[in-house]
């Protein structure tokens, strides 16, 4: 009844009722803001859940770059020629290094 008067004649409605008007308005943002950082929390913790399950394991041939910057090297610049040469990207799948005998 109270919004029905701020509708059809604003002037007649007092103090307290736009106090009381006011303080709805605010609860109702707050319960907003309440429901929106449960659902965040929630889906916080079936994240975490889904990634503590989930081990990520490094593969083999990425031991090598970690000890041997050349290495690094050696596939940045492959790389980069085999696209200034073809047009195509490249994709390294495993690195290898070759002893000469």
């Amino acid at each position: 009844m109270i919004l029905e008067g701020v509708w059809k004649n604003p002037e007649s409605v007092g103090i307290s009722d736009a106090i009381l008007i006011s303080l709805i308005a605010i609860l109702v943002v707050f319960a907003v803001l309440i429901f929106i950082i449960l659902i965040t929390a929630l889906i916080e913790m079936a994240t975490s859940t889904i990634l503590s399950k989930t081990q990520i394991m490094p593969r083999k041939e990425n031991k090598l770059l970690e000890h041997d910057e050349d290495a690094v090297v050696a596939v940045l610049v492959a790389t980069i020629d085999f696209y200034n040469e073809t047009g195509k990207e490249a994709r390294v799948n495993s690195i290898t290094r070759w002893e000469e005998d």
